[in-house]
Order: structure tokens, then sequence, then C-alpha cells
């Protein structure tokens, strides 16, 4: 949700995505809502609203401006005697205050590069079964019967073990799967593979499992048929999928040092309430009555700060976070459509082929009359 004030009172009236209705697992997944928030699909009022620099510090503005037009009232009208003494202190107060915005700007602009960066890479973490069904038709023999049944187990043991994973990073997630008995309702498990991890301790902490049981099926693939050769192959890339998830996991562990947010907060907060009276405007300088350059350093550096308080926990369900509930709609579309392809391309008829037999003839122009 934008803005300081928002996140402080913990508003949150985000919709999460929800599943389609379907009668399998694999018909449930769209990929509308992860294309919406595509640049490519256009910014509309609502979309640019939601991401914009007035709803995430505008309300703070007006607040600051109220109090510094409060003192600013009171020096002009309320001081009599004293407004000598003020002066002074506002002089005081610019002058000692300067030097120190170029060392909040050093400050700052490290803790938000810290947080883009970290922010960059959890997302750059974050692993996609597409290439788990794309390797599945180099690899699986889909005219084996209930070859297609013993892959898309797979891929769900895969999304069941992302899903577990990412849930107790994620508020969206955790509204989309409120409970583990939404996971047999989505089918993305059934009530004996529910009761053995319930059984195992909490499902946020032993997510891996289900992969797990995905190595085992691949084991067993040569014997079956299914997979005739190279399963390594496979369960090297499933090794990958989890090493991705339990780095995303890792970063919820290893997080920035709170104090280091703390002092960058009181810094700002800080150097913006002595501006309010360091950058008062006296009887000697020229009136402007709006205080220009007092309104663009704060939507200099507290823009940059909210950059940083946006994304600084991107599995939470505001407009500026990953979004988690649509990638994870979006995966079972994929997985779904890609592995109805087994069949391959249609085949071409002869017209169809392109004739390469033909001359191939390439005709050069010379002016030889021209002059350089």
């Amino acid at each position: 949700m934008p803005g300081f004030i928002h996140r402080l009172f913990g508003r949150d009236d985000k919709e999460c995505e929800e599943l389609k209705q379907g009668p399998s697992l694999w018909d449930k997944g769209s990929p509308d809502g992860w294309y919406y928030h595509s640049k490519a699909s256009g910014i509309g009022w609502k979309k640019w609203w939601g991401r914009s620099l007035p709803a995430h510090i505008g309300m703070e503005l007006i607040l600051y401006l109220v109090l510094y037009y409060i003192i600013h009232i009171v020096y002009k009208v309320g001081l009599d005697e004293s407004k000598e003494e003020f002066e002074a202190l506002v002089t005081y107060f610019n002058k000692n205050l300067s030097p120190l915005s170029k060392d909040l700007t050093f400050l700052l602009g490290f803790y938000v590069s810290q947080i883009v960066r970290r922010w960059w890479d959890q997302y750059k973490l974050l692993p996609w079964p597409d290439s788990l069904v794309l390797l599945s038709h180099g690899l699986v023999n889909y005219e084996v019967k209930k070859s297609v049944k013993f892959f898309k187990t797979i891929m769900r043991y895969s999304m069941l073990s992302y899903i577990l994973c990412l849930r107790r990073l994620s508020k969206a997630l955790r509204k989309m799967f409120p409970s583990n008995q939404a996971l047999i309702d989505v089918k993305v498990a059934t009530r004996k593979e529910l009761n053995l991890l319930e059984s195992q301790g909490d499902l946020g902490r032993i997510w891996w499992m289900p992969l797990s049981w995905a190595m085992t099926l691949i084991r067993n693939s040569k014997d079956n048929k299914f997979i005739p050769s190279d399963q390594k192959i496979l369960i090297d890339n499933i090794s990958k999928f989890q090493a991705g998830l339990e780095k995303v996991d890792d970063h919820d562990h290893i997080i920035l040092p709170p104090l280091y947010r703390q002092v960058v907060k009181f810094a700002v907060y800080v150097y913006f309430a002595l501006s309010l009276i360091g950058s008062q405007e006296l009887e000697k300088d020229p009136y402007t009555f709006i205080p220009i350059f007092l309104i663009l350093k704060f939507i200099f550096f507290f823009g940059w700060l909210e950059v940083a308080e946006a994304i600084e926990n991107p599995f939470g369900n505001d407009d500026d976070d990953f979004q988690i509930c649509e990638l994870v709609s979006r995966h079972l579309w994929a997985i779904n459509k890609n592995i109805n392809q087994f069949k391959g391309p249609p085949k071409l008829d002869d017209d169809d082929e392109e004739d390469n037999d033909g001359p191939h003839v390439v005709t050069l122009n010379f002016d030889l009359n021209k002059k350089n």
C-alpha cells in the first residue's frame, strides 16, 4: 500500500488473485492477471495511481506543509518582541542543516541501493517451472501409457513446494491459500499427501518434501519406461528449482541490519523536523509564500526513502510487490499448455515446405559514370 501513513495504520485493501474454477488443478490457472501488470499491457489510471508519487508521499507532504505554515503564521503574526530571536534561530538552523544534506544523500543513497539490489536478486532467484516442462518433451516418452499423468504429478509436486515455500513469506499467497485445506480444494495436494506433510511439522519449514517425492518418481521412471534414459538431466533441473527456492527463503533469514534502517529513518525525520524551522522564509528574504526548495527536498528525500519502504518486503500485497498470486496462476496455466504439446508440431505437407531448389539470382547495378 502506498505511503508511510497507510502502512502505519495497516491498510491493505488490495484484492488477491483467485484461481479459476476447473475440473483439475491445471484448468484453474490463467495468464490474465500476470500479463495485466506488464508494461506492454499499457498503464491506465488505476495502475498508474497505485504506483505514483502522489499516492506514496502526497499525504505526508500535505501534513508536512500544514506544520510548516502553522509555524510560519506564528512567526508572522504571533511573535512581536521575540521575532528577532526566532530569525536568529532560523539562520542558525539553516546554516547547520545545509552541510547535513550531503551526508544524508550518501546515507540514504546507499540504503536504497542495497534494498533495490536485494529486491531484484530475490525476483531473479524465483524459479520458473517452464524449463522443467520443456525438458520433459526431450526426456519423457509420452507414448507410454500414464506417462502424462506421471509428469503432471512431478509438476504438481514442484508447484506444491513452490507454494509452501512462498506462502510463509507472502501475505498475498496466504490470502490465496489461507489454510492447508485450501491446498486440497485446488487439488495441488491430496488428503494423504497433506496428512503426511503435517505429520512431519510446519508445512512452511518442510516445503522441500514434495520435491523429494518428485525425485523418487524420477528414480523409478526408467523401470516404468517413462524416462528411458538421462534421468539425471531432469534431476539436476529439479535440484536447481529447489536451490532457487532455498535462496529466496534465505533472504528472509539474512536481512539488512535493522539498526541501519533505523539510523536512516531517524536521520531523515530529524532533518526535516529541524527544516520546519531552518527553512522558514524571513522578512529580509524574497517572499514566495510557497517553500519551493523545501518541497523539492522533501520529494527527493522522502520519495527516495519511500522507494525502499515500498519494495523492502517484495512478498507483500502492494502494487510495488511481486505479483505472486498472479504468478502462481500463470505457472499453472503455462504448465498445462506446455505439457499438452507433447504430440509435437503438425506434420508439414509437401505444399507447406519451402522450395529451396530453385536458382538464386542476385542483381547488381553499377553506375560507371558516378564520380566521387
